[in-house]
């Protein structure tokens, strides 16, 4: 097959959407595939990523940060009291930002459609367009969000009369955290129906997504998971005699939405034994940063959390390898029961046991329980209880990995094998139906 991905997202720029299409193009390539990508470059984020194909298939472009107005007003924000304060300590000055801020607000809702990435839209297009004047590929496939990519891949169906399939990691204007006004959601809802209907074919990250695309567009959906790449971990574990229960997590912090609350709740009620515990964060996210400091201060004992810079990819998963147990910060709202997180797959490939904090009626939850991964809870007692079975078994030789049986299935190759089959399904289809 040759197969052509619009991903705004893609390596080297370290966010787990990028490490997805990066993952998905390389497996694609060793069986075999001719794979080209057409992507955003100088993206804001960390340029950590290995650059797993050759840099001549990949097509990076330019873009327009048209929501840079509403950039400057989310930091004003985080500093709002030092705002105010150039406007005017008076309540009219107070309501001078205010109004600037709203006015702000409305200017994202207006330009920034549908998403922020919009700014992409003419480079990611006029890229592909050159490239397929020389190189006709078999199957599209645009990876959203932003939801951006899916307008690219439609727009070049329009023209080209080629066959597209949409990835939603998360759902368009059904997703939960959807924080538009709801003129602006009937204008994207009747844009997300109108892209959609000219797919041959949708994928998504889990069955509670994937149900709920069927359903609204009738339309062949695949699930492939995120999964985890064994070649990015370190090949040995390394062994420490240090008698400290180590607990890990890396990664973002959402503020709102995770919470270490019950596992600091546990320590407490450990006593003298939580002395033995050190909990390491490896974060970039400052309110997240702030949040977890003020939950381990709320509960005493701020003094077991060790909160350290972000590192690379590969560095994070040796850390991870290296822990006793590995953190999950599962999110707190039933509305996410659907969503795993990309972490999950990557601790399961790490096979350490995982110590899950929130909600256990999800479908992460439900993974780590049916591979036999380690505990999900909110209950501080039964928490202390896990901390100290496994600080028992730390005194007694240590913590064995999780057996292969955790990972089976779950591995970047063998979920793009899934993909791989899906696309050839909608080819062939779309291939009979163009002929009748």
């Amino acid at each position: 097959m040759r197969i052509l991905f619009i991903s705004y997202y893609f390596p080297p720029y370290n966010i787990i959407a990028s490490l997805r299409v990066g993952k998905t193009a390389k497996y694609l390539r060793q069986f075999g595939h001719e794979v080209r990508i057409v992507t955003a470059r100088n993206l804001p984020y960390p340029a950590d990523l290995p650059f797993e194909v050759p840099s001549e298939h990949v097509i990076a472009t330019p873009w327009v940060d048209v929501s840079m107005p509403h950039t400057l007003a989310t930091r004003l924000r985080r500093h709002r009291s030092g705002v105010v304060a150039l406007f005017d300590k008076a309540p009219a000055g107070q309501m001078q930002y205010t109004i600037a801020l709203r006015l702000l607000d409305a200017y994202r809702a207006l330009v920034a459609f549908p998403d922020d990435a919009i700014g992409w839209f003419p480079f990611g297009w006029n890229a592909a367009q050159r490239l397929l004047k020389r190189w006709r590929p078999d199957v599209l496939v645009a990876s959203s969000g932003p939801p951006t990519s899916l307008l690219i891949a439609n727009a070049l169906h329009q023209q080209y009369n080629l066959p597209w399939v949409g990835e939603l990691r998360d759902l368009w204007t059904d997703n939960h955290y959807y924080s538009y006004p709801m003129w602006r959601r009937v204008l994207e809802t009747w844009l997300e129906r109108r892209t959609l209907r000219t797919a041959a074919g949708l994928v998504t990250v889990s069955e509670p997504l994937a149900h709920a695309l069927r359903l609204r567009y009738n339309l062949p959906t695949e699930v492939v998971l995120n999964g985890f790449d064994p070649a990015d971990y370190p090949p040995m574990r390394p062994t420490r005699a240090d008698p400290q229960l180590t607990i890990v997590y890396t990664g973002t912090i959402y503020r709102i939405n995770q919470r270490a609350a019950p596992l600091f709740a546990a320590l407490q009620r450990l006593g003298a034994r939580a002395a033995r515990v050190r909990v390491t964060v490896y974060s970039h996210s400052i309110s997240g940063i702030v949040a977890i400091r003020s939950e381990a201060q709320q509960y005493g004992v701020e003094h077991l959390l060790d909160v350290r810079d972000a590192v690379p990819h590969r560095e994070a998963l040796a850390q991870q390898r290296a822990a006793d147990v590995l953190l999950l910060l599962l999110w707190n709202d039933p509305r996410e029961r659907g969503v795993y997180t990309g972490k999950l797959f990557e601790y399961l490939g790490a096979r350490r046991p995982i110590l899950g904090i929130g909600p256990a009626d999800n479908v992460a939850a439900d993974l780590i329980r049916e591979r036999r991964a380690g505990m999900v809870s909110a209950d501080p007692v039964e928490i202390a209880g896990q901390l100290t079975r496994w600080l028992d078994a730390k005194e007694c030789g240590g913590i064995p990995d999780l057996p292969a049986s955790a990972s089976a299935g779950l591995s970047r190759e063998e979920q793009t094998r899934r993909l791989e089959r899906f696309l050839g399904q909608v080819i062939d289809r779309y291939n009979i139906s163009s002929d009748t």
